[in-house]
């Protein structure tokens, strides 16, 4: 379940950003997505925007595994990171973990697609399908890769906003799709291996965090 889970983490952030979009996707065809769309690995390549309320984030014990966050990061309280900290720490932090498993994406033609991905240190490809929808990527996870990652984890599809400006793509999941998600843990936390209190803990966590957070922009550029 952990590796699946860190798997799906590295799906998602091939996603995230941006609260609104500029409408000129409105003048992009499909098409221009057909290729192949690298990560380079550089957390310069990372897009990150966060607004919370609030000048610390406050994290259940034992929530956030030893040696995520660097050592030596300055804290508000014993539990609370200050949010300045954050905004520096994480495009750093997904960048490490994202660039691990994550290598790209593929469209192959204006209705299917490829997640280009290393797993146990293997490259493999996650086939799927998708479609669009103004300037969102509606991403099928129906497919037999996806239902294999995701096992029981009830997410039906992801829905992706994109822009392409200066043969460069961003793709990202916006602020309310992030609230939709993060709605959806209670249901994912039924399927681990998590005891009843540590459930109830991380609910309380994310129901606060979902209720304070203002903007989440979190993703990926890619470049052919």
């Amino acid at each position: 379940m952990k590796n699946k889970l860190i798997y799906l983490i590295s799906v998602l952030f091939v996603a995230v950003v941006c609260f609104s979009c500029s409408d000129n996707n409105d003048n992009i065809s499909d098409k221009d997505l057909i290729g192949i769309w690298n990560y380079s690995g550089k957390a310069v390549d990372i897009h990150f925007k966060f607004e919370y309320n609030g000048d610390e984030i406050s994290f259940p014990e034992g929530l956030i595994p030893s040696g995520v966050f660097p050592e030596g990061i300055p804290r508000v309280s014993e539990m609370g990171i200050n949010i300045a900290m954050i905004k520096m720490a994480l495009p750093m932090l997904a960048n490490k973990y994202m660039s691990q498993y994550f290598q790209g994406i593929k469209f192959t033609s204006d209705t299917e697609m490829e997640i280009l991905m290393t797993m146990n240190d293997q490259p493999i490809t996650l086939k799927t399908t998708y479609m669009i929808q103004k300037d969102i990527i509606k991403v099928s996870t129906q497919s037999n890769g996806f239902k294999e990652l995701l096992g029981t984890i009830p997410v039906n599809s992801i829905d992706l906003n994109y822009k392409i400006i200066n043969n460069e793509l961003t793709v990202y999941l916006n602020t309310s799709y992030v609230k939709t998600l993060l709605a959806v843990v209670p249901s994912i936390l039924k399927v681990t291996d998590l005891t009843e209190e540590q459930q109830t803990m991380i609910e309380g966590f994310v129901k606060t965090f979902s209720i304070n957070l203002k903007t989440l922009e979190f993703g990926a550029k890619l470049k052919k």
